[in-house]
């Protein structure tokens, strides 16, 4: 692959995949040539067409276009029944069939999600999160036991895991809807003639569409696809930061620090009030951190040692401090690790509300070293 070809696709994938023509040779211009070729316009658009594999033009009047790896890429789920369960548990579902045993093309479409999938999650007129696919498809995954009884679906159906990120959430206004509604294929879609919402789970967007809602984030969030493909708590800036232009996008972003204090003071009080309940006596240690732990229970004649982590995301992977892990090398088997996951972050709020989250407790925690994974290092130099 040449140089040229590379760039080009470097400059798409920070603009979400598409790009009209003239932006598109003035960002290579501006970032990736020292000297402008008088011929830049000539050669990037043959190399466009000469790789229909690599790039296609979404409109010819518009003189749109894009890396076709984009152009399946994005889908729309409407989750006003099942937000709460799918965001917790990190997942979409959807059943085989319907109570009267008839399939129904929204639920098929999650045999074709594929892993780096972007996802729009739709819940009660807004764009509440954005999320990417982690794998394929599993079959014959159980109903949740939290969806309704009355919701009229069978018990088998596939389930598809997926890394939520909160954004700002978006309103879907009858502006929007409109211009949405002007990409609609030739069946089956999102809204009605009226803009209304019809009855779907989950549906492929066009490009096009795609394009413009994240534009509409983008207003004010200035966030790109590539910001929530790389979204990592601990990222070294936060929404706020990039919102406020003071770093570029298409790096990915994390927590701020009051975030991080909230999610890990909603994962902490939600642990405690279910002890509590359960006629366990607390007492906090969170703000001393040479103990390694956050909260000593007691329920005679039964101790625990906890540290607790919330997280926004999965319960796969946390982040232990030295003294935590040596903290809970020591108080084995009193020690134990509670982890408050798929916390949800409302950023309409200020600050950001949290809800939901699922617990998981691990108690007589014994850490096995081959579990632990060095991040940092520090080094000494000789003198």
């Amino acid at each position: 692959m040449n140089l040229i070809i590379q760039n080009i696709i470097e400059v798409l994938k920070n603009h979400d995949g598409v790009l009209g023509f003239n932006d598109l040779v003035s960002d290579l211009k501006q970032n990736y040539f020292v000297k402008a070729d008088k011929n830049i316009s000539t050669i990037v658009e043959k190399e466009l067409r000469g790789n229909p594999k690599t790039f296609f033009e979404i409109e010819s009047k518009k003189n749109l276009w894009a890396l076709s790896a984009y152009k399946n890429r994005y889908y729309w789920v409407s989750q006003n029944q099942t937000f709460k369960v799918e965001r917790r548990e990190g997942y979409l579902w959807a059943p085989y069939k319907n109570s009267k045993r008839k399939e129904l093309f929204h639920w098929e479409t999650m045999r074709y999600l594929k892993k780096g999938d972007v996802i729009f999650s739709h819940y009660k007129g807004q764009i509440k999160c954005i999320s990417v696919v982690k794998d394929k498809a599993t079959e014959n995954y159980e109903r949740p036991k939290e969806f309704k009884k009355t919701l009229p679906w069978m018990n088998l159906g596939r389930m598809v895991k997926v890394d939520y990120v909160d954004i700002e959430p978006l309103n879907l206004t009858k502006e929007i809807i409109k211009e949405l509604n002007k990409y609609k294929p030739d069946k089956n879609w999102i809204y009605d003639r009226n803009l209304k919402h019809n009855v779907i789970y989950l549906l492929p967007l066009p490009l096009v569409a795609a394009k413009y809602l994240i534009d509409q984030i983008k207003k004010n969030q200035k966030i790109t696809i590539q910001d929530i493909e790389y979204f990592n708590e601990d990222h070294t800036s936060s929404l706020a930061d990039i919102k406020n232009s003071k770093r570029k996008s298409g790096q990915g972003f994390g927590l701020s620090y009051k975030e991080k204090k909230i999610v890990e003071k909603y994962a902490m009080d939600k642990y405690k009030n279910m002890m509590l309940k359960d006629g366990w006596s607390i007492q906090d240690f969170s703000s001393r951190r040479d103990k390694g732990y956050d909260i000593l229970l007691e329920k005679n004649p039964n101790k625990i040692l906890a540290e607790i982590k919330g997280t926004t995301g999965s319960s796969d992977k946390i982040i232990l401090t030295k003294n935590e892990v040596a903290a809970a090398k020591k108080n084995y088997p009193y020690a134990a690790l509670i982890i408050v996951s798929g916390i949800h972050l409302d950023r309409s709020k200020d600050p950001p509300l949290p809800s939901l989250g699922k617990v998981k407790e691990i108690y007589n925690w014994q850490i096995e070293n081959h579990n632990l994974e060095p991040i940092n290092f520090y080094y000494t130099i000789d003198k």
